[in-house]
């Protein structure tokens, strides 16, 4: 290869990179108000999850600013959207051909929630269909009971919502996780979390999830400076610091 040829495949590969770098510097990064991986308190948006986008942003050299919406909102900009990121979410059977994955963030155990006084007791999903349920409004709950043929559903936009109506006796039960539950009694200052999961439906992995828009390139450079913040250490510390080490994931 001659040295013309050769400065031509280095302005190239130069041409390629910079590409990469502006349309990383374009991404569009979305999350919600939902505690505790991710929520606004006191006009600042912090959480566990929040700090570890963060991060990865740091690895990589980007400045990609963060911007909170409504769930649905955000889910349907994800959906319509290239070059658009948005966490933390589910990573579903549903959802699996939908996006392209980076994490896992944290790992939940999801289920369905009564009052700490309620008399339901469940052993199987099925026995639930007669209950009022809160859901989040398009959210993998939401999408999981309807696919199920549920039909009593009562959809919030935001979780305090549901957890305000569970507790007033407006719902029969909440389709949540523990980190939700635990969340979003603390952000209503309760000194004792009065309400119980009191059937487990599966133990789940929230992710950061990509647009299908959006290149392979910049999808796999997230996750390497994941994979490295996890392999240091950066990304348990981060749970610790947030007291969240329960939520921490294992990736077994």
């Amino acid at each position: 290869m001659g040295w013309i040829a050769r400065t031509l495949c280095v302005a190239c590969v130069a041409m390629i990179m910079a590409n990469v770098v502006r349309a990383a510097d374009r991404l569009t990064v979305i999350t919600e108000d939902y505690p505790p991986l991710n929520y606004v308190e006191d006009k600042v948006l912090t959480g566990p999850a929040v700090d570890i986008v963060r991060a990865i942003e740091k690895r990589l050299g980007i400045d990609a600013p963060i911007k909170v919406y409504p769930w649905a909102r955000g889910y349907k900009f994800l959906q319509t959207r290239p070059n658009t990121a948005l966490f933390t979410i589910i990573r579903s059977p549903e959802r699996e051909a939908l996006f392209k994955w980076v994490g896992p963030l944290a790992e939940k155990k999801i289920g369905l929630f009564a009052r700490q006084d309620s008399t339901i007791r469940l052993e199987a999903l099925d026995q639930a269909r007669k209950y009022v349920i809160g859901v989040q409004l398009d959210g993998a709950g939401m999408q999981h009971l309807k696919a199920e043929g549920f039909e009593k559903l009562d959809a919030s936009t935001r979780a305090v919502g549901n957890l305000k109506k569970l507790l007033s006796g407006r719902n029969d039960l909440w389709y949540s996780s523990d980190a939700t539950a635990l969340g979003n009694c603390r952000r209503l200052k309760m000194k004792t979390c009065e309400v119980r999961l009191i059937l487990l439906l599966r133990q789940i992995e929230v992710y950061v999830a990509f647009s299908k828009g959006t290149a392979d390139t910049i999808v796999t450079q997230w996750q390497q400076a994941y994979d490295a913040l996890y392999a240091d250490g950066t990304i348990k510390r981060i749970y610790r610091d947030h007291g969240m080490v329960a939520l921490y994931p294992s990736r077994k």
